[in-house]
């Protein structure tokens, strides 16, 4: 859904008029802009170290691309194989549902992490 665009940010519930007046429709990871889906999962500066940080684990360079869909595109062209790709590939949706986690915890719970604390750092 996220990669659709389709995953409940501030900026699909706005477009819903499911935000009540008042209500920020800033990200509420870094409070900078709208929270669309491409802002929440990538362009997020919090977003973007998450992603810099599990890239730099695997000894990976990267340009964060324009989308999601270009994200996921170039995340499953790559040159690992058997266990090495299942890991990868598993990896990169494991990080969406971690930024969706973190994002709701932030929002419902005032819960705060860092980039650094996110891969030590549960739902409970």
């Amino acid at each position: 859904m996220a990669i659709q665009s389709k995953v409940a940010t501030r900026s699909v519930l706005l477009g819903s008029n499911l935000i009540l007046e008042g209500q920020s429709s800033l990200c509420p990871l870094c409070s900078l802009v709208l929270e669309t889906p491409q802002h929440l999962f990538l362009h997020c500066l919090f977003s973007w170290g998450v992603w810099s940080q599990i890239l730099e684990w695997w000894r990976v360079q990267w340009v964060c691309p324009e989308s999601l869909h270009n994200l996921l595109r170039w995340w499953m062209d790559n040159r690992f194989r058997n266990l090495e790709k299942r890991l990868w590939e598993a990896t990169f949706f494991a990080t969406l549902w971690s930024l969706w986690q973190v994002r709701n915890e932030f929002v419902f719970n005032n819960a705060t992490v860092t980039v650094e604390q996110l891969g030590k750092w549960s739902i409970k």
